[in-house]
């Protein structure tokens, strides 16, 4: 009697009509959206569980639904791909996107100074944060294999977050200051000079009606 092997894996093999092309683009983003890697020409992998084989079901039936045929399996690979090149395939899939959300916080480092910033521009550096900490919790989430491209990821996305967290203490500090001499409950009008958290702050301020 044959040794029987573990099945690690879920396939999904499908046949797409080639008409209409929105529907193949539609259906591979599906796929990559749960991080199922191809493995060959319309047969996609994903690691068992019970996660991947609802998402996979649902895909299945999207594929039906559309006028095509798919088929799922669970597989043990005996020959030609093993299962470390299986993973090493979901490793290098997941390395582009930690590398994708690494490059751009490069880029965003590049741009934008929190101290030397407007308004407008903190509150698009905060939009910026927010969105690269989902995309790379997204992406995380798919890391099946532990990825080394995650570290430096992380890394990354955490200097950007410190420099809102930045941006966003040294405006409130400032509104803190206008906030405090209006509540003084006279008008008044301010020169001064702010630096840094940290740094010294010198304020002057009169009040309008002892001016002539």
């Amino acid at each position: 009697m044959a040794e029987e092997r573990e099945t690690r894996w879920l396939l999904l093999i499908h046949q797409i009509p080639p008409k209409p092309d929105y529907f193949r683009v539609k259906i591979w983003r599906r796929l990559q959206r749960v991080g199922a890697v191809a493995i060959k020409n319309s047969v996609y992998v994903l690691p068992k569980s019970d996660q991947t084989l609802e998402d996979f079901q649902w895909i299945l039936r999207e594929i039906a639904e559309g006028g095509g045929e798919a088929s799922l399996c669970e597989a043990g690979f005996v020959e030609g791909l093993s299962d470390s090149q299986i993973e090493a395939l979901f490793r290098a899939a997941r390395d582009a996107d930690y590398a994708s959300i690494a490059d751009e916080s490069r880029e965003l480092s590049k741009k934008f100074h929190p101290r030397r910033a407007d308004e407008d521009a903190r509150s698009e550096l905060e939009t910026d944060a927010s969105r690269l900490r989902k995309r790379l919790a997204e992406v995380a989430a798919l890391d099946f294999f532990d990825s080394l491209g995650r570290q430096t990821a992380e890394g990354l996305v955490q200097v950007r977050s410190s420099a809102r967290l930045s941006a966003r203490k040294g405006r409130d500090q400032i509104r803190y200051v206008r906030c405090g001499i209006h509540a003084r409950g006279r008008s008044v009008h301010i020169r001064g000079s702010y630096h840094s958290p940290g740094a010294q702050r010198r304020w002057v301020a009169g009040d309008r009606g002892n001016h002539s």
